[in-house]
């Protein structure tokens, strides 16, 4: 196919270190042949009363974050952290991974927004190559019955991406902060955490039914459906006090694709698809889900990514691997599970790497946004910008977005330009982990 488009860089490269949010996908495959049984700590004892850190609910008073080497190399993204920083509330404590290169750099970040205070950095070898996705590899669990509010980071059976297995230890390690494994099979930006409820994509559970069948790490009672017996296990280990719903579609979910196509005459390759699952329409919903409270009736309210609302703002015929139908489905879905939905801009948009002749699709997702409910410290929510550079005509989009959580009676805090991560399948949601509100 031919396409004339503009050209879309990011000004800086992205760094080599940097790996995609959804990789490596978990394969039983690949997983029976590296004996990762032999490899897995052993599993400790669960929480007495669970209680999972809500991602809505609650003023922020702890987060954490990693802040690896090239957080200042390569690609700059000290600038999205400084911003953070800065328009986070003044309460809000941090706790930091970093690595000792740019430990310096971080604390002077930290001193201009005024939060080194409020920070406790911990350093990681130099040689780890951990991520910048602080969300994904653990939940965060506090047991209501130890009156110390300790919180805990419940790490999944395995987790494969890079050195972020060993984010938990390091952490735990050099603060209060606590690490416990499951034998469940999860990620955190898959789980959505309301004021009684859970979301978990439909997915990770299919992924533990997998393990489990592989395996046999989990003693499923004889008569006892496996998957009753899953959801049952996710609702004991996560809170047995919220309802739990899996988030899915009915329809068939295209799969990664790469293709040629032309660019101003040459012969160019596209990739679309991108970060797709396999009953979702991207692998985390936490990309396409946003947590807004009740309204005055008492009905929940979820603001849920549109491709279509998007083109509408921009102008343009939809693209068929927008997967609008796909959303709109999961809307339909949500709804009849009797939540109010209201539908907000999801664009698809790319970038181009025109010393390779490629470009890649992705969705620079607003709904991966940081949100705060709370009677004494008021509703706010931080949301990722797009309109920047290349990109300037999604400026409509974020002013959209601002428009419809001002409507739901949000103070908005507009953050950075978040493309660099969006390219990589994640925004300000998956950089950060709620260990307390």
């Amino acid at each position: 196919m031919t396409q004339e488009n503009q050209l879309r860089q990011n000004p800086l490269p992205l760094p080599k270190s940097l790996k995609r949010r959804n990789r490596p996908k978990l394969n039983i495959q690949e997983l029976d042949a590296a004996k990762i049984e032999s490899k897995t700590r052993a599993i400790k004892s669960g929480l007495r009363e669970p209680r999972i850190v809500s991602s809505a609910h609650g003023a922020i008073k702890h987060i954490l974050l990693c802040y690896p080497a090239y957080a200042d190399g390569e690609y700059s993204y000290k600038e999205v952290y400084e911003d953070l920083f800065i328009k986070l509330p003044e309460t809000t404590r941090f706790t930091i991974l970093t690595h000792p290169s740019v430990s310096n750099d971080l604390k002077a970040s930290l001193h201009e927004a005024k939060a080194y205070s409020r920070a406790t950095i911990v350093e990681a070898p130099e040689f780890l190559n951990f991520l910048v996705w602080a969300e994904d590899p653990y939940v965060a669990v506090q047991d209501a019955a130890n009156k110390s509010e300790t919180t805990f980071l419940v790490e999944p059976f395995t987790f494969t991406r890079v050195g972020d297995s060993a984010i938990a230890e390091l952490v735990a390690s050099s603060t209060r902060v606590q690490s416990i494994q499951s034998p469940l099979y999860f990620q955190g930006g898959n789980v959505l955490i309301g004021d009684n409820f859970i979301f978990i994509g439909a997915d990770y559970p299919e992924n533990t039914k997998n393990v489990i069948e592989q395996y046999g790490n989990i003693i499923v009672p004889e008569d006892v459906e496996i998957d009753a017996f899953i959801k049952d296990l996710y609702s004991q280990t996560f809170d047995p006090k919220r309802k739990l719903f899996y988030i899915s579609t009915d329809l068939p979910v295209p799969q990664y694709e790469a293709r040629p196509i032309t660019i101003n005459g040459e012969e160019w390759t596209e990739e679309i698809y991108l970060g797709t699952g396999d009953k979702q329409p991207i692998f985390h919903i936490d990309m396409f889900i946003s947590l807004a409270g009740r309204n005055e009736q008492g009905k929940y309210r979820l603001v849920v990514g549109s491709p279509t609302e998007a083109d509408k703002i921009l102008g343009r015929s939809a693209s068929f691997h927008a997967m609008a139908e796909i959303f709109d489905d999961v809307a339909s879905k949500l709804e009849d599970l009797g939540f109010e939905v209201i539908r907000n801009p999801l664009p698809l948009t790319y970038v181009d790497f025109p010393d390779i002749k490629y470009r890649s699709w992705y969705f620079a997702t607003a709904n991966n946004c940081l949100v705060q409910i709370d009677k004494c410290d008021g509703n706010h929510v931080w949301l990722p910008t797009y309109g920047h550079g290349a990109w300037a005509d999604l400026a409509a989009v974020d002013a959209e977005n601002k428009r419809i959580w001002e409507g739901l009676g949000f103070e908005v805090h507009e953050l950075a330009d978040f493309h660099p991560f969006a390219q990589n399948l994640g925004s300000v949601h998956c950089i950060k982990k709620y260990l307390d509100r």
